[in-house]
């Protein structure tokens, strides 16, 4: 047990350093959970708004999005659970995925580690141990919170057991892929490997649980985040998946503890391959940037194709509603029901070329954040002995991470139509997807502006820009479930063109949102130039 001595003190120092991060994520998880809860009676409270929503529900498209729904009598709690559980599932993992790779591998990088290790009666295993306990206490909290709040709600056709176990659920995968991040933070050297190796994993599940749900849901069992379908909320109650997804978690815990004991502090199981000394990618910052950037790039982009192509395979059955109704068939004709088909198809890719927007920008701010983050580590050190400017730097950072993002869109997107158009009788034109892309492209740059202008001028709050873009994704994803007036959807970026291609580009808003990107910019870059370098 000696490896395990000061394991609490080392978790009331995690708690103390994330106590901020916990709260607030919490506050956002938690609070949007229940006040969509506390809106849905009123949305989806009649028969008749239930029916409505359920036949979308049940169409493959919003499956491919969002997981089953029961068949049978519906009610407003099954509702309201077959549309958040995957959704929230996802959020909850992402907090894991931030808080578990802070600290573990951050707290290595930072000399955090190896300080208390080598100066303290520390026990080998206690950071780690910590680290898991740390993530097991944010889940439980956010548990309590959801289930009490929802309890309040009082939802029709919500019961006790169904409200707990659904709260329950969203924490438990949140943990299990928390601990499965732990496992990747011993494999690899560095936090920003750690990252690409869990959402290369979080991506895969989905995608699993994507196709299985639309071809055959007795399969979804094959992925993790698969399992909180499964657990039939408000229906059966099944607490199996709950159980295994514990277990789950045990399991990749124990795994963790086996690969921390065989690794040094600050490297990782898989070594690290030296570079050469003298090399065509060490002439510059932006030769520099594209040979670290690599691996993830590719990763991006394979990753974006997969997922696009399999948006895309569920294309045929967008209008199956339409095609199995004869008696709509004989009504409206061919020319009339192909019509109506590709308007089903035009709002579905509508709205996965927001989900895809959203991406963009997270892969594009994850190469503009790594500036900040080489700065913090002394890595920019070695780069600005030589006669290279603040401005060539942040500029170089800027297009990459930029044209990176509008590629990972493309990618997204034309894959899409490629996978969908094979599957489809009347292929969509190149246009309609042209149009998504150029409609989503100036929020890209709008968000990508932000974050320059934070690393500029106030580099500590730049993770500002994942609240900001989390919040505007979930008032234009969510703003008409919860009934929300306009002029708050209007804050949102992504409500101005949400309804291209079905409608026409705003290009006012286009327009703006470039307007309001450089000016940000141009602050960015004059407070990097004024600011002293962080070490």
């Amino acid at each position: 047990m000696e490896q395990y001595t000061r394991t609490m003190l080392m978790l009331k120092a995690d708690l103390k350093r994330d106590w901020l991060k916990i709260t607030v994520w919490l506050i956002a998880l938690a609070g949007v959970f229940v006040a969509v809860a506390a809106k849905f009676d009123g949305i989806y409270g009649s028969a008749k708004q239930i029916n409505t929503i359920a036949e979308t529900l049940r169409s493959k498209a919003m499956v491919a999005l969002v997981g089953t729904i029961p068949n049978g009598h519906l009610s407003t709690a099954l509702i309201f659970s077959s549309e958040m559980v995957v959704f929230w599932g996802l959020f909850n993992i992402i907090f894991n995925y931030s808080l578990a790779v802070g600290v573990s591998r951050g707290q290595e990088e930072s000399g955090l580690t190896e300080m208390v290790l080598g100066g303290h009666p520390v026990g080998r295993l206690a950071p780690i141990t910590a680290a898991a306990l740390e993530l097991l206490i944010a889940n439980a909290l956010f548990s309590v919170l959801t289930g009490v709040g929802t309890m309040m709600t009082n939802m029709p056709g919500s019961n006790n057991e169904g409200t707990w176990l659904l709260a329950i659920a969203i924490g438990a995968v949140g943990w299990a892929f928390g601990m499965i991040s732990l496992i990747f933070a011993q494999l690899v050297a560095d936090s920003h490997n750690v990252s690409m190796y869990n959402y290369a994993f979080l991506g895969a599940a989905y995608l699993v649980r994507m196709v299985t749900d639309v071809s055959n849901p007795d399969y979804t069992w094959l992925s993790p985040l698969g399992w909180i379908e499964k657990a039939s909320f408000y229906v059966d109650n099944n607490w199996w998946p709950i159980v295994m997804l514990i277990a789950l978690a045990f399991v990749a815990f124990v795994v963790a503890l086996a690969l921390n004991v065989n690794r040094d502090i600050d490297a990782g199981i898989i070594h690290v391959r030296s570079g050469k000394s003298r090399s065509r990618f060490l002439r510059g910052p932006a030769t520099l940037l594209m040979w670290n950037q690599k691996s993830t790039g590719l990763s991006w982009i394979l990753g974006m194709a997969i997922l696009g192509a399999s948006y895309g395979s569920v294309f045929n059955s967008i209008g199956k509603i339409v095609n199995a109704n004869p008696a709509m068939q004989k009504m409206m004709g061919e020319s009339g029901i192909r019509h109506m088909e590709q308007s089903q198809l035009l709002s579905y890719i509508s709205l996965l070329g927001i989900i895809f927007g959203l991406l963009a920008v997270v892969a594009g701010a994850m190469v503009v954040n790594r500036l900040f983050t080489e700065e913090r580590r002394s890595y920019l050190q070695m780069v600005i002995t030589k006669p290279q400017s603040r401005t060539y730097l942040l500029l170089t950072y800027l297009i990459f991470g930029t044209v990176f993002a509008a590629v990972v869109l493309f990618v997204a997107l034309f894959s899409m139509m490629a996978a969908g158009n094979s599957v489809i009788t009347h292929d969509l034109a190149f246009k309609y997807f042209w149009k998504v892309f150029i409609s989503i492209l100036p929020v890209v740059v709008l968000f990508i502006s932000i974050l320059v202008g934070l690393i500029g001028i106030a580099p500590k709050f730049r993770s500002l820009i994942w609240i900001l873009l989390g919040g505007s994704f979930m008032i234009s994803y969510f703003g008409s479930l919860m009934d929300m007036p306009k002029w708050l959807l209007k804050i949102s970026p992504y409500y101005w063109n949400k309804r291209v291609p079905v409608e026409s580009i705003n290009t006012d808003a286009a327009l703006w949102m470039l307007v309001i990107a450089v000016i940000l910019i141009v602050v960015g870059f004059i407070g990097y130039n004024k600011r002293d370098l962080e070490s």
